[in-house]
């Protein structure tokens, strides 16, 4: 038991730094990280909970806090799952932030009326993480054709070691036996070094260092003065020839920059900046009454079809479901 406690133990760090990592450290998809990483967090303040109860005589706060974490694995584990075919996102809805209002009444529940009361609410909210976790499963399983290579495998995995971590809760509840709650937590334990150490060894989580190749400096200023205050890419029908003698630069030499200072190709690098530049104007649109193809033709797209296309594989949405999502708006259709 001894050992079984120590082990539980030493899960608890481990989480936290790995979450810490890739809230604090990691800077791209921000918020998709942050999710994974309150996932990780929440993971070990749960198993946390087996070792004070081997070690210490675990306070009613202790309980609460364990409790948080419990009952946030459920809803971060769907908000994860939901939002990765998404290229980007940067906030969550409000309605979705609602997932996270019974672990907070529970926290405060837990609080004032102690340990009694948490036995039940464990049990319950438990059922209600394998609820989360089953329409998380429906909705891998629904949009497969969406999410492809590593980050395919990485959630399959990531689903299969929280639906054990939640069977293994479910049976620590039904068992009288200590020595039978003891070996779950043991095993808990090594399912979270085995998450862990997987997530050491997936590229999209810890990518492998790419030699730095930088662009010319030159060409570099001369591409931000076109964009940022001539506005360039809202020229029609933009080429790469036509972009590089505005610049006076040889095609190739810029082609090359572009690609190693923004890791896009000129096409992409253009468009992604006009479907930005849309994006910024969406929250206008719905006051002024513009038609979403006004936007997309101010910004320098020629046809609907290819600005749709673009801000798609930008935002991993359609504009429909971008502004209902983001802003709100159901009637998108009717004003365009």
């Amino acid at each position: 038991m001894l050992i079984l406690s120590f082990l539980s133990g030493i899960a608890i760090p481990g989480g936290l730094l790995l979450g810490a990592y890739f809230y604090f450290i990691r800077k791209e998809n921000r918020l998709k990280l942050g999710l994974l990483a309150m996932l990780f967090a929440a993971l070990a303040i749960r198993c946390s909970k087996s070792f004070f109860c081997f070690s210490l005589n675990l306070p009613d706060m202790g309980m609460a806090i364990s409790y948080l974490g419990l009952a946030c694995i459920g809803p971060i584990t769907w908000l994860y799952i939901s939002n990765a075919p998404k290229a980007e996102f940067k906030t969550l809805r409000k309605q979705e932030l609602l997932h996270f209002l019974p672990s907070l009444l529970g926290f405060v529940a837990i609080t004032f009326y102690g340990k009694e009361f948490a036995v039940e609410l464990y049990m319950y909210t438990t059922y209600l993480m394998l609820v989360y976790l089953l329409i998380s499963w429906g909705y891998m399983i629904k949009h497969s054709n969406k999410i492809t290579g590593p980050l395919f495998k990485w959630n399959i995995i990531l689903l299969t070691t929280v639906t054990l971590f939640c069977l293994i809760f479910l049976f620590q509840y039904y068992t009288n036996e200590l020595l039978h709650y003891t070996i779950a937590s043991g095993v808990s334990s090594f399912l979270f070094y085995a998450l862990f150490f997987i997530s050491l060894k997936t590229p999209i989580l810890f990518p492998k260092k790419k030699p730095v190749q930088k662009g010319d400096p030159e060409v570099i200023q001369k591409v931000n003065q076109a964009i940022k205050k001539e506005k360039i890419y809202r020229v029609p029908s933009l080429t790469l020839d036509k972009f590089s003698k505005e610049l006076g630069f040889p095609s190739y030499l810029v082609s090359r920059t572009i690609r190693a200072e923004y890791e896009k190709s000129f096409s992409e690098f253009i468009n992604h900046l006009r479907v930005q530049e849309v994006i910024e104007k969406l929250p206008e649109r719905e006051q002024e009454h513009h038609k979403i193809e006004g936007l997309a033709y101010s910004a320098g797209f020629n046809t609907p079809s290819t600005f749709y296309a673009a801000f798609k594989k930008v935002t991993g949405m359609s504009p429909t479901e971008y502004e209902e999502q983001f802003f709100g708006v159901d009637n998108l259709v009717s004003q365009s």
